[in-house]
């Protein structure tokens, strides 16, 4: 059973990857593209990542898959309130 907080992780991540990468080939990411300074640049990607996400079949992919990552972490919490990940084991309160 994967913890909430694990799956909102992933949900998020996901989309912010899509969000960063980079459409034409030999082109650096959003985030690359801000850190060398081209503000310009990485905006107007990060705009047409974000279209993209919404408007492309993969986008849409992307999003539906992170809205099931993270309902199932809702739904996990809901049901197994006492379920916390604690360090690197899995334990019970009691």
């Amino acid at each position: 059973m994967p913890h909430p907080s694990v799956t909102g992780m992933a949900a998020g991540l996901s989309v912010a990857q899509y969000l960063n990468s980079a459409t034409a080939s030999g082109k650096s990411g959003v985030i690359a593209q801000a850190m060398k300074g081209d503000l310009s640049s990485s905006f107007t990607q990060l705009s047409k990542n974000a279209i993209n996400l919404a408007m492309s079949d993969a986008g849409k992919k992307v999003l539906s898959t992170s809205i099931v990552l993270a309902t199932a972490g809702g739904l996990a919490r809901k049901w197994f309130p006492s379920v916390k990940l604690g360090g690197n084991k899995l334990y019970f309160k009691i």
